[in-house]
């Protein structure tokens, strides 16, 4: 059909729905390179906790660290969710969880065992420079819901804190303010974190008590 001033409208049309067809094609290319551009390593590895500066150690600790857990509810610890992370000693936690396990935990014991027999235990010690690294998390319906604080254990040369395992306790703010740090002669720290810790000496004052193997 051609238009008294001469313009042919089918093809008017025909140009129309082709450029709409072009606009559409290119949305669509768009959306599909933004699901490209979803890297679900890196969304898995982004930590909802600001890193302490005092600690650039644990810059990329989700990556870069392994992780001993998943979400663990913890009475210990404010009646959060945890997640635990550590630098190295990976196979000193395991084998002390295993460990652990035997010991506290096995249902076949004999209860006329000979007593001796029964306290032996072989739990390991953390080298110097371990750190533990806990995300804390508060509780909504039974499940994680926000980020309430970052907490570290450092293993500090020996003589830094001889009646606490030469520990260091820290605590943060999920955006990375300092809130406390010290060891076990510290007032606020002892009631906060050693008290509890101290009981677990045998064990190098880490509870070691939830352990899951991480696949990569």
């Amino acid at each position: 059909m051609t238009l008294k001033s001469g313009i042919d409208i089918s093809k008017v049309t025909s140009a129309f729905l082709l450029s709409l067809l072009l606009v559409f094609a290119g949305s669509a290319s768009a959306n599909a390179n933004q699901k490209e551009e979803f890297n679900m390593d890196e969304a898995y590895y982004k930590s909802l906790f600001t890193v302490p500066a005092m600690y650039p150690q644990t810059r990329d600790y989700r990556k870069k660290w392994s992780r001993l857990t998943g979400f663990e509810f913890s009475g210990l610890h404010w009646n959060n969710y945890v997640v635990i992370y550590v630098n190295k000693g990976t196979d000193i936690y395991r084998d002390n969880y295993i460990e652990y396990l035997r010991v506290y935990q096995n249902e076949d014991d004999d209860e006329d065992e000979d007593e001796e027999a029964a306290e032996d235990k072989y739990f390991k010690g953390y080298e110097v420079g371990t750190i533990f690294l806990k995300e804390n998390y508060t509780v909504k319906n039974g499940i994680p819901h926000q980020p309430t604080s970052l907490t570290l254990m450092v293993k500090k040369p020996p003589g830094y804190a001889p009646t606490g395992g030469d520990w260091e306790y820290t605590q943060f703010a999920p955006n990375g303010d300092l809130m406390m740090r010290g060891n076990n002669t510290n007032v606020d720290i002892y009631q906060s974190c050693a008290k509890c810790h101290e009981n677990m000496q045998e064990r190098d004052y880490v509870f070691s008590t939830f352990y899951t193997e991480q696949s990569r």
